[in-house]
């Protein structure tokens, strides 16, 4: 049985995205709560680093894992109806990229849809068969970790003021995290969008440019 490649790619991301949850918790001690740590001895600074090494990946995984893929993608695009980036895969992805030939494109791969779910079909299938090529896979890689660093971003915009407010910090210490991480969170979003963008068109780039059958993806 061939592995999931979504859940291979999102174990390759599993180190930067817990890089990131550590240095959101950097960010959060040293800049936006120093009252929290001026007083912490070394000792306490090995225990706490070993608390984080220990506790992070598990955190990260509770926060990437518990929403659905089709969530995720509402987070990123803001668009609650065919939010997925293949929904427009052929009505404004493919025409605007100069790789790809969509006269070739729909000879090779038969009429283009235009309805977004209809598209989103349309290319998965198209996916599906390229979907080990280098290309392919480095752009899907790309779009799964800022989709999950954008999808990690959202509630610290709430949870981390909110923490920090019912810990004693000052007013500003919690407006100031809150804005930290709706810019982060707004970056990662256009990181998505972007790194979306190539995953979508890379498989289409590799259409316009040959006939790929199920059966020749198979046997390659």
């Amino acid at each position: 049985m061939k592995a999931d490649p979504d859940r291979s790619l999102k174990s390759l991301n599993m180190k930067w995205l817990v890089m990131l949850a550590s240095l959101d918790v950097l960010v959060v001690l040293l800049f936006v709560a120093p009252e929290f740590i001026k007083d912490t001895s070394w000792s306490s600074v090995v225990v706490m680093r070993g608390l984080v090494t220990a506790l992070l990946p598990v955190l990260v995984l509770v926060f990437t894992g518990v929403l659905p893929h089709n969530v995720k993608a509402i987070l990123v695009y803001w668009n609650v109806k065919n939010p997925l980036p293949g929904c427009q895969a052929f009505t404004r992805y493919a025409p605007a990229d100069v790789r790809i030939d969509m006269v070739a494109l729909r000879k090779n791969v038969g009429e283009l849809p235009t309805d977004a779910a209809e598209q989103n079909r349309k290319w998965f299938k198209l996916y599906r068969m390229v979907g080990d090529d280098k290309t392919v896979v480095e752009a899907h890689k790309m779009y799964l970790l800022y989709r999950d660093m954008a999808a990690m971003s959202l509630p610290l915009i709430v949870l981390v003021p909110l923490g920090l407010h019912f810990g004693g910090a000052s007013a500003g210490a919690s407006w100031v995290s809150a804005g930290l991480f709706a810019v982060q969170f707004i970056v990662c979003c256009l990181c998505a969008r972007n790194s979306g963008t190539r995953f979508v068109c890379n498989v289409l780039a590799i259409h316009s440019t040959k006939r790929v059958t199920e059966a020749k993806a198979a046997a390659e």
